[in-house]
Formats: structure tokens, C-alpha cells, sequence
């Protein structure tokens, strides 16, 4: 009689709990001063800098969703996005870097257990990329040749790994509808200078480019075993991150990051209000306007608002996660609503807030002038437009065929 081959059970584990959380919410807001002091550095270098790549990586703070057993932090949802806030209230462009290598990073931890045991068997490692336009991948013995070019690689400078999303060339075998994806360590692909935008101008946010580029088998990901896919005898998996699809939890951690920079804003204007005349009136300062007074209050109820809702929307995660239950189409539907309306909250505040400011905070040296800048470039990230995310609502509830797949929402 044959005997089955031995296979190591999976441990099947919580979250940090909320003494480490805490601890990692304290050090991001540590490092405010930090990130304030060398955010017009930032700026200008259009990547973060030396001084605030060192930081970050000193204290932790790129692998807070790695699951604990490859070495990071193993955060919930919830408690990620309370580190995130405060990253933000220092240098919104920082918490963008930070939200895109933490969330790839843990993206990453997904995958079989060959590609996770090679991006991370030596210890944590930092992974960060982009998707669209897609590359090719032509199939070879053993592996792909990978060539493509992704704008927008946030977080290129810190990261050792680039995931990055490629169609198949010429391939016969099952193709499912979507863009696989490839890692590429960073040491073998080339990076163009072509970063120059309104706003996130600290993000670094270059092109990654890859020439006939080497990748074996197991270090892609491909649409019929995607993200999350657990082959039989799977042994690195167990963590409740494990249990989720991607979108949804990077589409509302990634509002934490606004929330944080709206709130330093209002911290601005209101730390300003009891100094600053209103010209051409009788107000000495904005204090004795109960216009303002009445402004800053609704804008501060709004952004309370938007913190309640993030926190729903990240507690569902964790929720579900700890549950290792179904996240049904509906509940993701109401859930990317749910975040749309994070989106125009955060939106409303912050304009809200410049015509409180005036025209004065518009001044490229002034620090709530970049908060204004980088959240409206991140406002426009696909996974925020409310549009969208409202007609894909509103085709759930009326039973009316999607615009999107569920996977992508």
C-alpha cells in the first residue's frame, strides 16, 4: 500500500496584537518632524530622501503587512491604516511610498510557496511595482524573457524586487483573462528619470524598464493560479492576510494616507486662525469670524466622518480575514462605495480648507501647499475615482451586468 507523502501543516495565526500596533503608531509619529523637515528636500530630489529612506527602513515601517512568519510586523487592516495616517500628517508623498511597498510586499506573500521562499527565505525583503501598460513575457525552457516598460514605480529606490504585470507571447497553454505577473530584482532592470508631476513630486515614482529579461517559472504569477491560490500541500499560509483578495484592502488602507494628510492640513489652518487677519475686514484674526469658526467645524466633522467610514472599511477587512470567511461580490461592491464617499470627503475638506487658508498657502514653500498638491494627485488613482465606484454599486444592487470583474473591484 502506497503511503502519502508527509505534509507540513499550515499555522494558522492572528494578527499583532495591539501592543506591537501601538508601538509601530508611535514611531510613525516619532518621525514627523523628520518627514516635515525634508519633505521640500524630497520634493526636489523627486524621490525620498536618504535621510527618510534610512528611517523608514530603521524602524520598520515598509513591512508592517508581511505576515509574521517571513519577519514583518503582520498588522491588521485596521491598525496598518492607523500607522499610515500618521506617516501622512508628516509627508503625504512618504506614506504613498510606504503604502505601495507595504501593500506589494504583502501582495507578494500571497504567491506558492517557491516564489514567496525566494523573495523572502533570507529575510524580509521589499517589493514594490507597477502593472499597467503590461509588458510581454515569451515563454522560454525554464522561465519567460521579459520585456516591458511600467511608469509610476513608487518606491523604486527602496525596494529589491519589482512586481510587474506582463501578457503572454505566443503562449498555448491556459490563458485566463487579466495581466499576470513577473518579480524582477531591481539589479536587472533599468530605471528612466520620468517623474515630473503636479503633486506625489517625492515619490519617486520612475519607470521601471526590463530588456530581454530572464524570469523562471516560478517567480510568475499567472490569472489561472492567481494571487491568493493555495496548490495542494501549500506550507506558507496561515496568516489572516492570507485569506483576501488584493483590491479591496489596497484601495482602503490606501485612503488612510489622505484622511492623515487632510488632517494635517486642518491642523495647519487651525494652528494659523488665531494669528492670521481676514484682509479687507473687520476680523483681527480668523477666530472672530463665525464664518470660519462655523467652516472649520463642519470641515472637521466631514474629515471625522471619512475616519469613520476608513475604519468600517478596513474593520470589514480584518473581519473577514480573522473569519477566513467569503468576501461575497455585493459586500465588495458596497465596500468600493463605501471608500468613493471616503474620496469626496476627503476632497470636499481639503478645498474647504485652502479658501480658509487664501491664496498665501499656495506659495511653493508653504508645507499645506503639498498637502493640497500630493492628495489631489492621489484623489485620481483609479482605485478612487468615485464615478466608477458608484455605477459599480448601483449595477450590483439592481442585479445589472458589471462594468469591472469582481476581481478587480
Amino acid at each position: 500500500m502506497a503511503t502519502l507523502a508527509k505534509v507540513e501543516t499550515p499555522h494558522f495565526s492572528d494578527f499583532a496584537d495591539k501592543a506591537v500596533a501601538d508601538s509601530f503608531v508611535a514611531k510613525a509619529r516619532a518621525l514627523r518632524g523628520l518627514l516635515r523637515s525634508e519633505a521640500a528636500a524630497g520634493e526636489k530630489l523627486r524621490a525620498p530622501t536618504p535621510a527618510v529612506d534610512k528611517a523608514l527602513k530603521e524602524n520598520d515601517l515598509l513591512t508592517l503587512l508581511l505576515p509574521q512568519r517571513w519577519g514583518g510586523a503582520g498588522l491588521s487592516f485596521s491598525d496598518y491604516a492607523r500607522v499610515q495616517i500618521e506617516v501622512a500628517k508628516g509627508d503625504t508623498s512618504i506614506s504613498w511610498v510606504s503604502q505601495i511597498i507595504n501593500g506589494t510586499t504583502w501582495v507578494s506573500s500571497l504567491t506558492s510557496d517557491a516564489t514567496q521562499e525566494a523573495l523572502f527565505g533570507d529575510g524580509p525583503k521589499l517589493v514594490c511595482g507597477a502593472y499597467n501598460p503590461p509588458g510581454s513575457a515569451k515563454r522560454v525552457e525554464g522561465g519567460w524573457i521579459v520585456n516591458g516598460a511600467w511608469p509610476y514605480t513608487s518606491g523604486s529606490r527602496q525596494s529589491d524586487w519589482a512586481q510587474s504585470g506582463v501578457v503572454l507571447e505566443g503562449y498555448e497553454g491556459p490563458v485566463v483573462p487579466g495581466i499576470n505577473m513577473v518579480y524582477i530584482p531591481f539589479s536587472e532592470l533599468e530605471m528612466k528619470d520620468t517623474w515630473f508631476m503636479t503633486g506625489m513630486q517625492g515619490t519617486g515614482s520612475d519607470t521601471s524598464v526590463a530588456k530581454d529579461v530572464f524570469v523562471p517559472d516560478h517567480m510568475m504569477v499567472m490569472m489561472d493560479k492567481p494571487f491568493g491560490h493555495v496548490e495542494p500541500g501549500k506550507k506558507h499560509y496561515g496568516a489572516p492576510s492570507d485569506f483576501l483578495t488584493v483590491v479591496p484592502v489596497v484601495r482602503a488602507t490606501g485612503l488612510a494616507q489622505l484622511v492623515g494628510g487632510a488632517e494635517a492640513m486642518l491642523e495647519i489652518v487651525e494652528e494659523e486662525s488665531p494669528k492670521k487677519p481676514i484682509v479687507t475686514t473687520t476680523y483681527k484674526n480668523r477666530t472672530e469670524s463665525g464664518v470660519v469658526l462655523h467652516d472649520i467645524g463642519k470641515i472637521a466633522a466631514q474629515l471625522d466622518t471619512a475616519k469613520l467610514l476608513l475604519f468600517s472599511a478596513t474593520g470589514l477587512l480584518d473581519e473577514i480575514a480573522l473569519s477566513r470567511r467569503e468576501f461575497t461580490v455585493s459586500e465588495k461592491a458596497r465596500h468600493k462605495a463605501q471608500c468613493a464617499q471616503i474620496v469626496e470627503l476627503v476632497h470636499a475638506s481639503i478645498e474647504g480648507l485652502m479658501f480658509i487658508a487664501g491664496s498665501s498657502a499656495f506659495a511653493l514653500d508653504k508645507p499645506i501647499s503639498r498637502f493640497w498638491k500630493d492628495i489631489h494627485v492621489a484623489l485620481r488613482h483609479i482605485t478612487n475615482v468615485p464615478m466608477l465606484s458608484y455605477e459599480i454599486y448601483g449595477r450590483d444592487r439592481l442585479g445589472v451586468t458589471n462594468i469591472s470583474p469582481a476581481g478587480a473591484f
